[in-house]
């Protein structure tokens, strides 16, 4: 099968290039998106330096959605099947993206899969065997697209930009009859949001917390709405779940964020804007 992979850049730290080289020798190709309006001219140099490595930047912030229809598009019409799609912050422990691969190219119903994905939150597996687990949502980071069918069940959805992309196109293939298949023996490092340590103000508990930007909440609100308009009598569950961690994300952020105004002025907008049909970037 022959693989290709892109990575999404947005203002990368310098260790950036360490993660992609956890996972740049299984792909024939390696389509970098960076999002960043201003180009790291010292990193770009360093990352195309790798083996066939395409670097594509056009000085703006397409989002998610966008970046991985146009890598999806370049890998299709160079005649790849499969495409593994990264974050920046994410990477494979050692060895691990080769096993993936192999897991992959064992796992007998391929042509009816329509994204694998790999463990992030559990690090207790067992190695030595490939574990593939029907499931119905899989995060960005990591998961392998099958291209044969991305080209029928069509392309991500830009409306969302950032923040659901993922699990609309989890949600959309299930109901055309595709499995989403996670690899529950393989894991990755994967960052999400910033973290620290936050005391409950009901049990004064010190756990830890994450925060993310008032923008980002934005996209979290305005998207959850979008997709719960779209699948919620079709996956009710997933879409109680999410509305449960959006809404301990705004929790943390307004107690624990040093931006609380800012925060709820993204927030209302999110629910404005979402009433208004204006999806895709942000209109400030």
């Amino acid at each position: 099968m022959k693989i290709a992979g892109v990575v999404i850049l947005y203002y990368p730290e310098d260790d950036v290039f360490q993660h992609i080289l956890t996972y740049s020798h299984i792909l024939e190709k390696l389509y970098i998106a960076d999002n960043s309006e201003n180009k790291n001219k010292a990193l770009a140099e360093q990352i195309t330096m790798l083996p066939n490595v395409i670097y594509l930047h056009d000085g703006e912030n397409k989002g998610i959605a966008q970046r991985l229809n146009q890598a999806a598009a370049l890998a299709l019409a160079e005649g790849h099947e499969l495409l593994l799609t990264m974050d920046q912050d994410s990477y494979f422990e050692k060895d691990a993206a080769i096993e993936y691969l192999k897991c992959i190219s064992l796992f007998n119903s391929v042509a009816d899969t329509a994204m694998f994905g790999v463990e992030f939150l559990n690090q207790k597996h067992e190695k030595e065997k490939c574990q593939p687990v029907e499931v119905t949502e899989l995060i960005t980071s990591g998961s392998v697209l099958n291209l044969n069918v991305y080209a029928s069940a069509g392309s991500f959805d830009e409306a969302l930009f950032i923040d659901l992309v993922d699990h609309e196109y989890c949600y959309r293939s299930i109901l055309l009859g595709y499995k989403i298949i996670q690899f529950k023996n393989i894991f990755l490092q994967h960052k999400i949001g910033t973290s620290f340590k936050g005391r409950s103000v009901a049990t004064l508990k010190v756990t830890n917390r994450t925060l993310h930007s008032p923008l980002r909440i934005y996209y979290m609100v305005r998207n959850y709405l979008y997709i719960k308009k779209k699948y919620g009598r079709h996956f009710k569950p997933f879409i109680a779940n999410q509305r449960k961690t959006i809404l301990v994300r705004i929790k943390n952020n307004l107690i624990y964020g040093k931006n609380k105004m800012r925060n709820i002025k993204y927030i209302v907008k999110a629910i404005t804007d979402y009433r208004g049909n204006n999806m895709g970037k942000i209109k400030e």
